[in-house]
C-alpha cells in the first residue's frame, strides 16, 4: 500500500458535521484499508480490493482530481487505452458494488471503526471521516410488531452431506411460524444468505430490522435427531428460551411443533382460535418427507438441472405418500416454474403442473402453498383470471407472511390486468418478508417499470447487480428498462452481460434483437433472428421471442403472427400484452385487440 502523500496529514470531517475535524495520518488510512479489505466481505473480490487501494493510494498521493472513469478502468479493470466508458460501465457498476460492500462492512463487522471510508455517490475520491464511539444505535424496530429471523441450523451430522435435512427442518418451520398472527417472519430466501452470521446479532438486526434471532443446530444419526435450538433477543443478546430435542428421527414433526409453540410462549403471542387449529397438520411419513426436502433444495437453485432434480424427487415423494399435498403443490411448481423459465414447452408443462396443484388442493384445501400453485396456472396458462384471484386470495388469507404468495400474486396476476399500485403493494409486502431475495428485489424493480416509474425501476435493477454481479436476471431487466428510456447503447451493453452470464436464454437473445433494432442496427437484429431459428433446432424456443424481435424492426405484421402463434401455444410472455409498455406500438391493431380478447385481457 502506498503511503507517501503531498501531505502530512489528511484532514477529515467528524460523521456529517461542517466543521474541520480531527486530522488522520496516511498511515492511519493505509491501516484502516487493510483492515477493510481482510474482512471477508471483501477477500473473495479481487477487483473491488484493486478499486479501493488505487483510490486510496492516488488520494493519498494528491491525485484525486486523475481518478476519472476511463483511468480506472485502464488502471483497475485491465481495460485498453482506448477504453470508452460509455459504451463499457464496467467502472460505475463495481463503484456501486464497492459503495454497497463498505456500507455492508460498516453497519456489521467495521460498526465499531473509528475510520470510515466512504466512496461518494457519483464520484470515484474517496474521503475519510472518523467517528467517536460507541458504535451507531441500532435500528429501531415498529412499535408493538413481534418479529424473528430463523438462521440455517448447523449441520453437524458425521459426514455433513445432509444441508438438505437441517435446511428443510428451517425452512419448515419458517413455514410453520408464518401462520400465527402478529409475527413477522423473514422468509427462508433470505434467512438463508445469513449462514455463518450466527455471532453477528446487531449486523442482522439492523440489516432485517427483527427484534429476534433463532438460530440452532441438527445432528442426525440414521435412525435419531438430535435438534438444539436459542431464542435471542437481537438488541440485548439476551436468551429468550432454549431447548434441545432428542427424538426418534419419525418424531421430527413433533419437534417443529413444540419449537413454534415455545417461541409463541416466549414471544408472550397470543393464537386465535383458528391458529390453534391450524397449527396441527397431517404428517407425511418420513420417506416422503425427505424427498419433499430434497425436492425444494433443488427447486430453490432455480436451474433447468435443479428444476428437473426437483421434479423427480416430488414425484418419488408422492410414490412414497400419495396423500402428501405438499409432495403434489412442489410438483405443481417444479413444472410451472419449467414452463416459466422457457425451459420446457407449456404443452408438456401445464397439464402436469394443473394436475398436480388441483390434487394438492384436493388433499389440502386450506393449504396456501396448493393454492399458491394452482392460482398460478389458472392464470398464467388458463386465464382464468376470476378464479385465480380467488385463489390467491385464499392462500394469503390462510398465510399472510407466505412470501411466494404475495410476489406470484403482484407480479404474475396483478400486473399484467394492469393493477400496478395493486402490484407494487403485494411486492412491497413480499420484498419486507423476504428482503435479501433477489428474485422478489426484481419482481419489484419489475412492479416500478410496470408503473411506469423507469428510474425507480432502474434504481431497483442497479441495487441487485451491487448484491449479486452473478444474478443475470438483474442485467436482463436493466437492460429492457435502458431500453424503454431510450438509453439504447447502454440496454444492449447490459443484455450482452446478460446473455455472458445466463447463457443464450431465448428471452435475452430476443430483447437484444428488439434493442438493436431500435438502436438502428438492423442487421444485428436479424442475426438474432437467425440466432434463435438455430436454438430451435436443439431446444423449444417460443414464439414470442420472434415476435419482440419483428416489434423492434417496426415488421408489425410478422410480430402480430408470431403472436397469435404464441397465444395459440399459450405461452407465458402473452400475459403481458394488455400492459407493458414493449407493446404498446401494437394497440391500435385490430388484430393485437382481438388477441386481448381472447387471453380475457379487455373488459
Amino acid at each position: 500500500m502506498a503511503k507517501q502523500t503531498s501531505q502530512a496529514t489528511v484532514r477529515v470531517s467528524q460523521g456529517s458535521a461542517p466543521e474541520p475535524g480531527p486530522e488522520l495520518s496516511p498511515e492511519q488510512i493505509c491501516a484502516q484499508v487493510n483492515k477493510v479489505l481482510a474482512n471477508k466481505l471483501f477477500t473473495r473480490s479481487i477487483r473491488l480490493c484493486r478499486f479501493l487501494r488505487f483510490s486510496v493510494e492516488q488520494t493519498l498521493a494528491g491525485n484525486g482530481g486523475q481518478l476519472k472513469e476511463q483511468i480506472i478502468g485502464v488502471e483497475v479493470f485491465d481495460r485498453k487505452p482506448d477504453y470508452d466508458p460509455r459504451i463499457d460501465p464496467i467502472v460505475r457498476v463495481e463503484a456501486r458494488r464497492l459503495r454497497a460492500k463498505l456500507k455492508a462492512y460498516y453497519t456489521s463487522p467495521g460498526r465499531g471503526d473509528q475510520v470510515v471510508i466512504v466512496l461518494p455517490k457519483g464520484a470515484y475520491l474517496p474521503s475519510f471521516k472518523t467517528r467517536g464511539w460507541p458504535a451507531p444505535k441500532l435500528a429501531v424496530l415498529e412499535a408493538g410488531k413481534k418479529s424473528i429471523a430463523v438462521l440455517p441450523f448447523a449441520n453437524l451430522t458425521q459426514g455433513g452431506g445432509d444441508d438438505y435435512f437441517s435446511d428443510g427442518l428451517t425452512e419448515e418451520l419458517i413455514h410453520l411460524l408464518t401462520r400465527i398472527p402478529n409475527l413477522r417472519v423473514v422468509a427462508w430466501t433470505t434467512a438463508s444468505q445469513l449462514r455463518g452470521r450466527e455471532r453477528d446479532l446487531a449486523g442482522i438486526r439492523q440489516q432485517l430490522r427483527v427484534g429476534t434471532i433463532l438460530c440452532g443446530s441438527v445432528r442426525r444419526t440414521p435412525d435419531r435427531v438430535r435438534v438444539t435450538a436459542q431464542l435471542i433477543d437481537s438488541e440485548s443478546g439476551d436468551y429468550l428460551w432454549s431447548e434441545t430435542y432428542d427424538r426418534r428421527l419419525e418424531n421430527v414433526f413433533a419437534i417443529q411443533e413444540e419449537m413454534a409453540q415455545a417461541i409463541v410462549h416466549a414471544l408472550e403471542l397470543k393464537l386465535t382460535a383458528q391458529s390453534r387449529r391450524e397449527i396441527p397438520r397431517r404428517t407425511p411419513n418420513l420417506a416422503c418427507y425427505n424427498l419433499c426436502l430434497q425436492g425444494r433444495f433443488h427447486a430453490n437453485k432455480r436451474t433447468a438441472e435443479g428444476l428437473q432434480k426437483s421434479v423427480e424427487r416430488f414425484e418419488e415423494a408422492i410414490l412414497a405418500d400419495e396423500l402428501c399435498a405438499e409432495a403434489h403443490a412442489g410438483l405443481a411448481d417444479a413444472y410451472s416454474l419449467l414452463a416459466d423459465y422457457g425451459l420446457m414447452s407449456p404443452a408438456h408443462a401445464v397439464p402436469k403442473a394443473r394436475a398436480a396443484a388441483e390434487r394438492a388442493l384436493e388433499l389440502d384445501p386450506q393449504s396456501a402453498e396448493a393454492n399458491v400453485s394452482l392460482a398460478f396456472v389458472r392464470s398464467l396458462f388458463e386465464w382464468k383470471w376470476s378464479e385465480a384471484e380467488a385463489l390467491y386470495r385464499t392462500a394469503i388469507a390462510a398465510n399472510p407472511g407466505y412470501s411466494r404468495a404475495r410476489h406470484w400474486f403482484g407480479v404474475d396476476f396483478l400486473s399484467p390486468l394492469g393493477r400496478c399500485q395493486e402490484a407494487l403493494r403485494e411486492v412491497r409486502i413480499a420484498h419486507d418478508l423476504d428482503p435479501l431475495s433477489m428474485i422478489i428485489r426484481e419482481g419489484l424493480g419489475f412492479a416500478h417499470m410496470m408503473c411506469g416509474d423507469y428510474p425507480r425501476a432502474l434504481a431497483m435493477f442497479r441495487e441487485l447487480v451491487d448484491m449479486d454481479p452473478g444474478f443475470y436476471k438483474a442485467y436482463s431487466s436493466m437492460g429492457r428498462v435502458l431500453s424503454l428510456m431510450g438509453k439504447y447503447d447502454l440496454a444492449i451493453a447490459a443484455l450482452e452481460r446478460a446473455r455472458e452470464l445466463g447463457g443464450p436464454m431465448p428471452n435475452i437473445l430476443s430483447a437484444l434483437g428488439d434493442v438493436l433494432a431500435r438502436a438502428g442496427c438492423r442487421d444485428q437484429a436479424h442475426a438474432k433472428l437467425d440466432e434463435l431459428t438455430a436454438l430451435s433446432q436443439t431446444r423449444w424456443v417460443p414464439a414470442s421471442s420472434f415476435a419482440i424481435v419483428h416489434l423492434g424492426l417496426g415488421e408489425h405484421a410478422e410480430a402480430l403472427s408470431y403472436l397469435e402463434l404464441a397465444t395459440e401455444r399459450r405461452e407465458l410472455p402473452v400475459i403481458g400484452l394488455k400492459s407493458h409498455p414493449l407493446y404498446d406500438p401494437l394497440r391500435s391493431e385490430p388484430r393485437f385487440k382481438r388477441l386481448l380478447e381472447r387471453i380475457g385481457l379487455l373488459p
